[in-house]
């Protein structure tokens, strides 16, 4: 399954290139080889720690849709709609069809509690910081929800899954924020904000979706080891 993971992935990633430039991201050659690059790593390395079963399939799904919207919203700042909605309607629909196939109806609602938790979550405290916390975050919140739920055993363990993931994704943000706020301290704006007016600029602004992804990627693969 890596190499099948491997192979998909660079196709993929190939095709994700017009979609990220779709979104204002600037046509690069370092993108043009990074992009397949990543996904390829990412779909092998699931399907290398999942193995040959029907659970790799959303994850895949996902890890494909994380490259693009990472990469948007490094350069961007923003959590594409056009993304996000639609794969939640993918996973939803294999998650339906691969649950209904191995008579475990279950598995659904279990994807569905641990993204409840993590939107929920989100949703709260885009409430209490009065936006700080992008909407686009609490939105992709849903789709890691649904793929951790659906890797884990049992509602208990995807639940206490989520909210590693959540708390990662903290970690990593944070570590994320300092390093930017201390570069910027320096006069250096390594990622500038497209979005920020000239004469009000917010200086501590930045990307908060990969830290969520890679958060959520680690614990989706940790789960199988675990289990």
């Amino acid at each position: 399954m890596v190499i099948a993971g491997v192979a998909i992935g660079t196709v993929a990633g190939r095709f994700l290139l017009p979609l990220v430039w779709s979104f204002g991201v600037r046509n690069s050659r370092s993108l043009r080889v990074m992009v397949p690059l990543f996904t390829a790593i990412a779909l092998g390395t699931a399907g290398g720690l999942l193995g040959t079963t029907w659970d790799v399939v959303p994850v895949w799904a996902l890890f494909v849709a994380l490259v693009a919207v990472t990469t948007v919203d490094l350069f961007r700042y923003r959590i594409p709609n056009a993304i996000v909605f639609p794969v939640v309607l993918v996973l939803l629909a294999l998650m339906t069809l691969i649950s209904l196939l191995r008579h475990e109806p279950g598995a659904i609602g279990q994807a569905a509690a641990a993204a409840g938790l993590y939107g929920g979550i989100l949703a709260i405290l885009h409430s209490a910081s009065r936006g700080s916390l992008g909407w686009g975050d609490v939105k992709l919140s849903l789709p890691l929800g649904l793929v951790i739920g659906w890797v884990g055993e049992g509602y208990g363990p995807s639940l206490v899954a989520a909210l590693l993931a959540f708390g990662l994704a903290s970690v990593l943000g944070a570590i994320m924020g300092l390093l930017v706020w201390g570069i910027r301290a320096l006069g250096v704006e390594l990622l500038p904000d497209p979005l920020a007016d000239p004469d009000n600029p917010r200086p501590t602004v930045f990307p908060f979706a990969p830290s969520m992804a890679v958060a959520a990627a680690a614990i989706v693969l940790a789960l199988p080891a675990t289990s």
